[in-house]
């Protein structure tokens, strides 16, 4: 049988199960359900006087035949078809099988009044039903090209593409899924609030879709098809969000367009991965060339806001949400909280890279940085890191409390101006007072939990606090040359390295001597409280080996070692606290 009837039998599939998704969706929207108890015709038969929740359910019905019907023409026709490719003949042949599943599981939605959460897992069946249909069109629009081997950027620029469209696609089902939801719970007016999980796939969404757009433009810019599906995927999640501003009732069409969503992110994954790259085929640089090669824009914007750092400090961030009185915090409440403590920290950290150029010039290890190798303007770095610090406190004020976001705005304002522009130039005790910047991030968690703040919350920032000069300390006796040729008056320049080592050791037993006082004072546990005493006694072994070595071996165990110790201080307390709640 020609491939061109069954690229006509799927495509028409296609759009009878978008048709049966968008009228689900409106029956979903309206609780038009109801109306039709009998499945699958009506109790008493289909009364046209009913009123239009009837209608709609009796339309929905006879959408989902028909594409039921098709699927089962389709997966025919691909069983009989020779020379099909198995990413089209397998997907076809499962369509019908996946799409009995969904029809028993709405005739029990039916029959047994399982409306709401139900309608989200059979939207979901339904969404695999159409992928079943999507994949094999775009494989039998598009014959795999042979595209040969490709090397250097060409190669990563293909990898990166190939990974986000998949990511997306992923995204538009989670967003169409969300709408179901949303759908799903009664509304009183269009003026209620959105739902955080409806807005947060939205954002994941188009993040994800603008992304692969720009990968798109900048890997395969001469392939106008791939390009223009990309920018079509971008537009769709975009009116997707106008919708959602929609009355209650238009959660309907929001399901509907978001299927389209899915079907069109999945064909541009499909293509992606099967269309001739329009780039030459290179071999592979030499590795003198690949390190010297420019970094792209995108991962020097990245950079700015210091990625490595940040990691640690969200560990101190989560880590606090989940040891307060109030329990294991949503999961929504978590992931907003991380973007709006990345944002804060980031935007903190691209600022303070505009103002420390000059610094950054004279050391070796901050020399090759996007500001002070040229590669971006210290302007730039600084409208980058302001928009992210006014996007961090925008997020945290909406989605968490105003007291987390009051503490953000505290630590950009201590790291960005206070340390950077003050302490760091002026005074040896720079990272003594500066210390109290890092040590914001647990507050920030605490609240955004509780929206207040305890006497344990206060306990963390200390502890933190008086971390944070050995943790430093240790890293400026290694680096004393450079900040020395910076004119930064460090504790080793200005005081020494026997005066550094000994002020590490006793910052150190400060600091190991606060971590108890959690148990002290009830907030923490006997597990806590033994991991606790487990990694200070070896905090404070590296600290006496710095003191009385002063080697270079000694030194960089120290640096190291207390990375993994407050990351694991943190995790205890979390364990801790999970086996007192049982969560």
């Amino acid at each position: 049988m020609p491939h061109r009837l069954l690229r006509r039998l799927v495509l028409a599939g296609a759009i009878a199960t978008l048709l049966a998704i968008a009228s689900g969706g409106l029956v979903t929207a309206t609780m038009s359900g109801a109306a039709c108890p009998g499945w699958p015709l009506c109790a008493n038969g289909f009364d046209p006087q009913a009123g239009p929740a009837a209608w709609i359910a009796a339309g929905h019905r006879i959408a989902v035949l028909l594409a039921a019907l098709l699927a089962l023409l389709g997966a025919f026709v691909a069983w009989r078809a020779r020379g099909l490719e198995p990413w089209a003949r397998l997907p076809l042949l499962a369509a019908p099988l996946l799409g009995m599943l969904q029809t028993a599981l709405g005739a029990l939605i039916v029959q047994l009044r399982l409306f709401g959460a139900a309608d989200v897992w059979h939207l979901a069946l339904a969404l695999l039903v159409l992928a079943c249909q999507v994949v094999p069109l775009a494989v039998l629009a598009q014959p795999r090209a042979e595209t040969g081997r490709q090397g250097g950027r060409a190669a990563r620029d293909a990898r990166r593409l190939r990974g986000l469209t998949w990511w997306t696609a992923g995204a538009a089902g989670v967003l169409a899924l969300a709408f179901s939801a949303r759908a799903a719970t009664p509304v009183a007016s269009a003026a209620a609030l959105l739902p955080a999980n409806a807005f947060g796939a939205l954002a994941m969404a188009g993040v994800l879709a603008s992304g692969t757009l720009w990968q798109t433009w900048r890997a395969r810019r001469g392939d106008r098809l791939l390009v223009g599906m990309a920018a079509l995927v971008a537009a769709l999640i975009a009116a997707e969000g106008l919708v959602m501003f929609l009355p209650p009732a238009a959660a309907g069409l929001g399901v509907g367009l978001g299927a389209v969503v899915w079907s069109a992110a999945l064909a541009l994954a499909v293509l992606v991965a099967r269309r001739q790259a329009p780039v030459a085929v290179v071999a592979p640089a030499p590795r003198a060339e690949a390190r010297s090669e420019r970094p792209s824009l995108i991962s020097d914007y990245l950079s700015l806001t210091k990625p490595k750092v940040i990691s640690l400090l969200l560990v101190t961030t989560l880590a606090a949400m989940y040891i307060t009185e109030a329990g294991a915090p949503s999961l929504w409440l978590v992931f907003w909280t991380m973007v709006g403590g990345y944002l804060a920290a980031g935007g903190a950290g691209a600022i303070n890279c505009a103002f420390d150029r000059d610094i950054d010039i004279n050391m070796g290890r901050t020399s090759r940085r996007p500001v002070p190798s040229g590669r971006i303007a210290p302007r730039s770095a600084f409208i980058f890191g302001l928009i992210l610090s006014l996007l961090a406190v925008v997020v945290l004020l909406v989605f968490t409390t105003p007291l987390a976001a009051l503490f953000a705005s505290l630590g950009i304002i201590y790291y960005a101006l206070f340390y950077t522009r003050w302490l760091k130039r002026s005074t040896w005790q720079n990272i003594i007072i500066g210390g109290g910047a890092g040590a914001i991030p647990p507050l920030v968690g605490w609240t955004a939990v509780t929206g207040n703040v305890s006497l344990a919350a206060v306990v963390l920032f200390a502890i933190i606090f008086y971390w944070t000069p050995p943790h430093f300390w240790a890293l400026a006796l290694v680096k004393q040359k450079d900040y020395a040729r910076a004119g930064v008056p460090m504790l080793p320049v200005v005081a020494g390295e026997a005066e550094t080592r000994w002020q590490i050791l006793v910052y150190s037993t400060l600091m190991v001597a606060l971590t108890g006082l959690l148990t002290a004072i009830g907030a923490m546990g006997r597990v806590y409280l033994v991991a606790a005493a487990l990694l200070g006694a070896l905090f404070l072994r590296y600290a006496w080996n710095t003191w009385r070595r002063g080697d270079q071996a000694s030194i960089w165990g120290l640096y190291k070692y207390s990375l993994l110790y407050l990351a694991l201080l943190f995790a205890a307390m979390a364990l801790d606290r999970a086996i007192v709640y049982g969560y």
